[in-house]
């Protein structure tokens, strides 16, 4: 195990890049032949960062919860959004369960931020793993609590200046995902 400090880094807001972010910062730790848990919430679409993650799949562990439903949460209903909080929870065990079993330097949990502030896994579990275990951690998502905003030691905020959806432009192979 790489022997460093283990701080915790937010990436943060409305504009683009925050699971670039992390994907970089994951590519960069497997450089370095750190082992690297990458989990994506909330995320069902085949990706452009998929493909390059699982090309690294002797240094990184990908891992996406389980989800009966694709679309995005608030398109849901009630019975579907309650059964998506059902399969995230699941998710988060088998997350708690790699983390205890296996030794990782780095462990990304993309959009886990929107997952805890749409309450479908308590922000308190999520502390309760990054206290128990000195990894690296990169937690994304559009908002983040004031305690974990608090307790990080990066913080980088991504904002929407000007983004070709605003003109109607749909997201792009390659660019957006």
């Amino acid at each position: 195990m790489v022997n460093r400090q283990g701080f915790l880094h937010l990436y943060i807001g409305e504009g683009k890049g925050k699971t670039t972010s992390a994907v970089g910062m994951a590519v960069r730790a497997a450089g370095w032949n750190w082992p690297v848990l990458f989990c994506q919430f909330l995320k069902s679409a085949d990706t452009g960062e998929l493909k390059v993650l699982d090309e690294l799949k002797d240094r990184i562990t990908l891992f996406r919860p389980s989800m009966r439903h694709k679309g995005f949460f608030w398109e849901q209903t009630p019975r579907q959004r309650e059964e998506t909080r059902d399969d995230l929870k699941q998710g988060w065990s088998q997350i708690e369960k790699m983390v205890a079993d296996q030794s990782f330097s780095m462990i990304v949990l993309d959009e886990i931020l929107d997952a805890l502030y749409l309450e479908l896994i308590h922000e308190s579990q999520v502390l309760s793993l990054i206290r128990e275990h000195r990894s690296e951690w990169i937690l994304t998502g559009r908002k983040a609590s004031e305690t974990l905003i608090d307790q990080a030691d990066y913080i980088t905020r991504m904002e929407p200046v000007r983004h070709p959806f605003q003109k109607g432009v749909k997201a792009r192979r390659g660019i957006e995902y």
